[in-house]
């Protein structure tokens, strides 16, 4: 269980526990160095928790990450501090605290910098409504972009990534489970109606077809449309896929698609699937990347 809770002065011991670990494990990361935090000594620690907005995550009652908020002069909020420990990554913790210090920021834009190098902080910070705003050098300043980049993000890690591998992987079965129980599938080159079962033994039997002719499989999606609020989404777009055969030979077509998902027990699902056959490589390429959330956003 994931608990996040504000921090202040008498916090101090447990803030330079996390602080310190953290300045030895991303020493690149921050801009302050484990050399000149190591020996400070309790009044420091007091001074420097009676400074912005400082929240500390706990996973199963141990202390597991830290962020800070601080004012800048144009009314933002600058995110900063943000840490991890190591046994508890991949766990929500991240996400917590930044859950915690945004809503904390109300109307208030929130802002960070991040190394550019960092792919696995800007990553972190794509999935939670962050997009980027600026590069000078190797420094990348991102902008909270309101709750619609989250959700955006949500349905690229729930569907949209995992609907490509398990493309490239000929793994029909993670395919099939992206989509609910109740499914309405329409058009294809049939263009037909079906429900989940019929969907699914079409795409088994496709599926192997293409593996005993030693064919392989990719799709890209490119997007025209995006609109969701949090829980539902309808999704327009088009899709790029490329068959390849045995011996080396491809086929590229294109398509138009419409979907539309709703959150299941926290994961996002499709619940209707349109496509058709009708798009060109240039509707391909004039239609969004899916990690380009820009002109989706309503905030």
């Amino acid at each position: 269980m994931i608990t996040v809770r504000a921090v202040g002065v008498d916090d101090w011991a447990t803030w330079r526990e996390l602080r310190l670990a953290a300045l030895a494990d991303a020493p690149d990361a921050f801009g302050a160095t484990l050399r000149e935090w190591q020996d400070a000594d309790e009044q420091r620690w007091r001074d420097r928790l009676a400074v912005g907005r400082n929240l500390v995550a706990e996973f199963d009652d141990k202390p597991a990450g830290m962020v800070s908020g601080f004012d800048n002069p144009d009314g933002t909020l600058e995110l900063g501090t943000l840490w991890v420990t190591p046994d508890a990554r991949g766990r929500g913790v991240g996400e917590a605290l930044i859950d915690g210090l945004v809503d904390w920021a109300g109307e208030r834009t929130v802002r960070l910098e991040v190394v550019t190098s960092n792919t696995h902080a800007r990553d972190l910070y794509r999935r939670n409504g962050f997009v980027d705003e600026q590069q000078v050098g190797d420094r990348l300043t991102m902008v909270h972009a309101g709750p619609t980049a989250r959700f955006l993000a949500e349905l690229n890690a729930d569907i949209w990534q995992p609907y490509r591998d398990a493309y490239a992987a000929g793994d029909t079965e993670a395919f099939l489970a992206l989509h609910t129980p109740e499914l309405i599938r329409a058009g294809g080159p049939g263009k037909t109606v079906q429900g989940f079962d019929e969907y699914a033994a079409a795409s088994r039997t496709w599926r192997a077809e293409m593996d005993e002719r030693g064919s392989r499989v990719a799709i890209e999606f490119r997007f025209t449309e995006r609109i969701t609020d949090g829980e539902l989404a309808s999704e327009r777009g088009v899709y790029r896929l490329t068959a390849t055969r045995a011996d080396g030979d491809q086929k590229v077509f294109h398509g138009h698609f419409h979907t539309f998902a709703r959150k299941i027990y926290g994961h996002w699902r499709i619940a209707v699937d349109y496509d058709n056959t009708d798009a060109s490589p240039a509707d391909f390429d004039a239609a969004t990347d899916p990690d380009d959330f820009t002109a989706y956003l309503t905030r």
